[in-house]
């Protein structure tokens, strides 16, 4: 799916679907193949990467270097990550763009990565890490585009219970 992934994203033009469509199907196509597979990895083991936009753009606390630095206020989602680092020990990590994304990983190591991010990213990142499994995890955008984001922490935490077998 990968190699032939640029193929179908240009055959989408000429047959009038979007490129984000394309990216979604395939998210889903990569999301299906992992979760056809099992694992058991602790949860030291995974990271979970996630959009700065996931912040409130107004908050005068940035996270971007530690999520520890939240102040739990509650307007956006960065303290519920909080609550699933420390309940699962998993590492959390905010990623400014794809560069640091890929960086992230490759300081860390993990096992498995979450990420969390539009479709565009989303693509670009599984497209580029091969050799762990990656689950994308859509975010949602009522804002536009990279401005004050939002993430269905279940499909986070499902994630994480799928990854450790918990």
């Amino acid at each position: 799916m990968k190699k032939i992934f640029p193929i179908i994203s240009k055959i989408s033009g000429f047959v009038n679907i979007s490129k984000d469509e394309i990216r979604k199907i395939f998210i889903k196509i990569n999301n299906a193949h992992i979760y056809s597979k099992k694992y058991n990895f602790n949860s030291e083991d995974l990271i979970i990467l996630i959009p700065h936009c996931i912040q409130n753009y107004n908050c005068k606390v940035k996270v971007t270097n530690d999520i520890d630095n939240c102040k739990k206020c509650g307007i956006c989602k960065i303290s519920d990550l909080q609550q699933l680092k420390e309940k699962y020990s998993v590492k959390v990590f905010v990623a400014t763009g794809g560069t640091l994304a890929r960086k992230i990983i490759l300081d860390n190591r993990p096992r498995a990565v979450i990420a969390v991010a539009c479709e565009r990213d989303l693509t670009s990142g599984v497209r580029d890490i091969s050799k762990i499994p990656v689950l994308g995890v859509f975010n949602s955008r009522p804002n536009g585009p990279c401005v004050n984001t939002n993430i269905d922490m279940r499909e986070v935490e499902k994630a994480i219970s799928f990854f450790t077998c918990k």
